[in-house]
């Protein structure tokens, strides 16, 4: 008894001994704030509850007819003359009677108003009442694809932006990133392509980074970039970064800060340059908390591993059981 005393003894003071040079403090405002700002379904709360102001600003009323959209031609004063019909890539439909109208550009309201006075024009009918219903928008369509909820083809009715669209795709999954790409084809045949962070926009009162989605689009949204976090730290694993933002005291933050028989002046960053090659850095993260040495903003797929202390190992590797006959068993963090 008086032994398991004497080693109980030993090791308080030993703990107590330990505080100095080892202990981070990590700061409050980091963890919740960081790992809420990684959450999709975070943001996708914020697309959902989030009003963009041109949500509402065209009726399908203003949807302008183009080519391949297919429409039905409704003239109420004959049956016959009521028909169903792709507009042609010239931007024409056959109307009977009419032959080849030219409606590419037109609302339907319109679309209604030419067809009416032609008719009247031919002395078809006097005073002609016609309707013209787009069954399927075709022209206008905006391709969503990558890690969203529901990927695929979405009509553009009236003025779309990015937020619109990804709200129509059911929002990002989990797996998803917060910068999206968009690509674009221009008159002259060529492509243009622009990446936008959805951090950025929903965070700013005045989103200008929101942009205005065109027909033919493509939107995509990759896969979140990962960093590696392992060694002693509460949660080792991979982690979803937003690449060139995240630094690696952040990285360590998700993975549940440091754990308590960490060697927080043994920190390497290991960085994959390609071709096989890597370069490794030694950190002190006690440094870069204080402000003495760079906090590192992290790539896609480096890895950060903070280093055990030998002595820490070795204390907090006692169990102390006091159940039953009672007894001091010994089990070193990995």
């Amino acid at each position: 008894m008086k032994y398991i005393l004497f080693l109980l003894f030993i090791s308080a003071a030993l703990l107590a001994g330990c505080g100095g040079g080892g202990t981070v403090n990590t700061p409050q405002m980091s963890r919740q704030d960081f790992e809420s700002s990684q959450e999709i379904g975070s943001i996708n709360s914020r697309l959902r509850s989030m009003e963009s102001p041109t949500t509402n600003a065209t009726s399908p009323a203003g949807y302008l007819i183009g080519p391949a959209d297919l429409v039905e031609i409704r003239v109420f004063e004959s049956e016959k003359l009521t028909s169903t019909v792709r507009v042609s890539s010239r931007g024409e439909i056959t109307v009977p009677l009419l032959d080849n109208v030219y409606i590419d550009g037109l609302t339907a309201r319109e679309a209604e108003i030419k067809i009416e006075n032609l008719l009247k024009e031919g002395d078809y009918i006097d005073n002609p009442h016609v309707g013209v219903f787009v069954i399927e928008h075709k022209s206008k369509v905006v391709s969503v694809m990558g890690y969203v909820n529901q990927p695929g083809s979405y009509e553009l009715l009236g003025r779309r932006t990015l937020l619109d669209v990804l709200a129509s795709a059911q929002g990002l999954n989990d797996r998803a990133g917060t910068i999206v790409y968009i690509t674009r084809g221009e008159e002259d045949g060529g492509k243009a392509s622009y990446h936008v962070d959805l951090d950025d926009i929903l965070a700013s009162s005045t989103p200008n980074g929101n942009l205005e989605i065109k027909p033919g689009d493509v939107v995509y949204v990759p896969e979140a970039a990962n960093v590696f976090v392992e060694g002693a730290v509460d949660r080792p694993g991979a982690y979803p970064i937003n690449e060139g933002k995240t630094t690696l005291s952040e990285a360590i933050i998700m993975a549940g800060g440091v754990a308590s028989h960490a060697d927080t002046g043994d920190v390497t960053l290991i960085r994959y340059l390609g071709n096989g090659s890597k370069e490794i850095v030694n950190l002190d993260l006690n440094s870069i908390l204080e402000g003495q040495e760079t906090d590192p903003v992290l790539n896609e797929k480096d890895a950060v591993i903070v280093g055990a202390s030998g002595i820490k190992s070795f204390i907090y590797g006692f169990k102390i059981n006091l159940f039953g006959l009672g007894g001091i068993g010994f089990d070193p963090p990995k």
